[in-house]
């Protein structure tokens, strides 16, 4: 005799949540020194010097940077405004949401070792394709950086305003996060832990909540209709599934555990991974307003396009 779906709801969080807290607690505690030594900024800063490699390095940045895709938009708009070069800030705008350490270490725990392998690989093709098709684009007078429609804000005393304010002038909302020195290096390390634990933590356990309801309440011959044949269909599906999810590098991890259990296809699944937070919505309508609609369509093509070329690769080799 089956449980009742209660009970199988509360099964399923339960083992998520003992596979990831442990991995959960190291992923938030390196992001606390990553931004305790500063060294996601340090790298930041290296872009505009950095000549023809600021696309590989755009890339690098957006994987040691814990920030989703409306994380990175401070440091996008901020790039933005000390005439970054387009390419790089597209390479980066991409990389970031998919990839980061917490990200890494949370998908080796929840979705295994080949997937976190799978998702580092699939996030430097996504940041570097889309980089070098952007300044391609670019040489073909195609696409330039005035088609960021964000214009430099200046306060009295001539210095640059925050990319809040600068953001605020286009109808762009961008969270602002306060950030006080402390007299101790290990107080301020534990304080962006802490940060980071909550941030990650609500969006994981919901999340979490999301997969359990999903494989208790969802039908797996809905899932192998969709998502479930190896075909390029089902790859184009995962594509359009992602495109409108509201997920970032985090949740994405235990919904796609879900998936995986009721019979996804694996091409489709990995489109999904890259997919999802390269094109969440909150995303989409905060780079709406600070786009060109060319511009926010090559983005959204390249995301989307990329992430199905990977899906498809994978189905190729697995096969």
């Amino acid at each position: 005799m089956n449980a009742p779906w209660w009970q199988q709801f509360l099964d399923v969080v339960w083992l998520e949540v003992g596979k990831m807290w442990w991995i959960f607690l190291l992923s938030v505690l390196l992001v606390g020194l990553i931004k305790g030594y500063k060294l996601d900024l340090k790298i930041r800063d290296s872009i505009v010097r950095a000549g023809s490699f600021a696309i590989p390095l755009a890339v690098a940045i957006g994987m040691v940077s814990p920030l989703c895709a409306c994380g990175i938009l401070p440091v996008f708009i901020t790039l933005a405004m000390v005439g970054t070069p387009l390419a790089p800030l597209m390479a980066l705008l991409v990389t970031s949401p998919v990839m980061g350490p917490d990200a890494f270490l949370l998908t080796w725990s929840g979705l295994g070792a080949d997937w976190a392998i799978y998702k580092l690989v699939g996030a430097a093709v996504l940041g570097l394709g889309t980089g070098f098709l952007v300044l391609l684009l670019e040489r073909r007078s195609w696409l330039s950086s005035k088609m960021i429609l964000l214009k430099p804000l200046y306060r009295d005393d001539g210095s640059l305003a925050p990319a809040a304010e600068i953001g605020a002038v286009s109808g762009v909302r961008v969270k602002r996060m306060q950030v006080v020195p402390r007299a101790s290096q290990v107080r301020f390390i534990f304080d962006r832990s802490f940060d980071a634990a909550l941030f990650i933590g609500k969006y994981l356990l919901l999340a979490i909540v999301l997969e359990a309801l999903m494989v208790t309440l969802v039908p797996v011959a809905w899932i192998k209709m969709l998502v479930g044949a190896k075909s390029f269909g089902s790859l184009l599906m995962a594509a359009l599934i992602g495109l409108p999810l509201p997920t970032n590098q985090i949740p994405i991890i235990p919904i796609l555990s879900g998936l995986l259990s009721m019979g996804i296809d694996r091409g489709a699944a990995f489109t999904l991974l890259l997919a999802g937070p390269v094109t969440s919505l909150p995303a989409m309508i905060a780079l709406g307003a600070m786009f060109n609609r060319r511009l926010l369509l090559v983005f959204i093509s390249l995301g989307l396009g990329l992430s199905v070329l990977m899906g498809l690769l994978l189905q190729i080799f697995l096969s």
